[in-house]
């Protein structure tokens, strides 16, 4: 069993790379592989740490021509006819069409437009997709020991999932534009590779919702932190629930939450904390 130091319970970051992870080990690898949280960090049974690094590393190749990344620069303000176009494309690539479930939905438009996800808080000269392929294209096996064992951060911005990198743009001496928040490759990459088990599904007639996200006590991602050492199938079931839902699931110890809030146009993910 490989304690990995680099991703805290109580980071909704590190959460989303830990089940990314999960997912890159045991669906495009193959591995049979376990995730657990044991004194604030995650577990991972089933792999010695090189091999867990060399899988990671091994299957970015040709990750920034995946369709899921290249079918569009950014999921907003796409048409129906676009995204769907892009699905059939896909058809036959069942990590792909994970992928599509999970950056946008057909089933509710807004303005005309398919309905996005809140993992994507993308602003101004962001592009998800676009500024994804770019990391995908020079992430290295050392991103991701740093990602999962600890290490520093660079100027890489984290697309508003990780709390130390908010920053409040009034008080900095250099325009946003002029400056990049501090971020780690790998961590991203790893966080977006769990796009699949956030599906964005309809809730009501004009209304979508990404699975993770919560509105109440206010609007915020949550997680839950449980007990056992679970196989991608069991976590994909525990994140499908809805959030109230993890309050007293048997086997889940921690809920924690992450209030979603802005800078500007910009928005992010604020330090998180204990809900039970």
């Amino acid at each position: 069993m490989i304690e990995l130091t680099g991703l805290k319970t109580g980071s909704p970051i590190d959460f989303l790379a830990a089940i990314g992870m999960m997912r890159v080990l045991s669906e495009d690898r193959g591995l049979n592989v376990r995730l657990g949280w044991s004194n604030g960090q995650a577990l991972i049974d089933g792999i010695t740490p090189d091999d867990l690094l060399q899988e990671i590393a091994e299957n970015m190749d040709g990750r920034d021509k995946a369709p899921e990344f290249c079918w569009a620069d950014t999921p907003r303000k796409v048409a129906p006819d676009v995204y769907r176009h892009s699905c059939l494309k896909m058809q036959n690539d069942h990590r792909a069409l994970g992928f599509m479930a999970g950056w946008a939905t057909d089933s509710i438009l807004r303005d005309g437009f398919v309905a996005t996800t809140r993992m994507d808080m993308t602003s101004g000269q962001q592009k998800i997709l676009r500024d994804l392929r770019a990391i995908a294209g020079s992430v290295t096996i050392e991103h991701f020991r740093i990602a999962l064992f600890g290490g520093p951060y660079e100027d890489q911005s984290s697309f508003g999932l990780d709390p130390i990198a908010v920053r409040s743009h009034a008080h900095e001496s250099q325009a946003p534009t002029k400056t990049k928040a501090p971020g780690k490759p790998g961590l991203i990459w790893l966080a977006f590779e769990s796009i699949p088990l956030h599906p964005v599904i309809p809730i009501a007639a004009n209304r979508s919702q990404t699975v993770g996200w919560s509105r109440h006590p206010s609007l915020g991602y949550a997680w839950p932190i449980w007990d056992a050492l679970l196989s991608l199938e069991e976590i994909r079931f525990l994140r499908t629930l809805p959030v109230d839902s993890l309050y007293n699931r048997p086997g889940v110890r921690e809920v924690w939450l992450s209030k979603y809030g802005s800078s500007g146009k910009y928005g992010m993910l604020y330090p998180a904390r204990r809900e039970r």
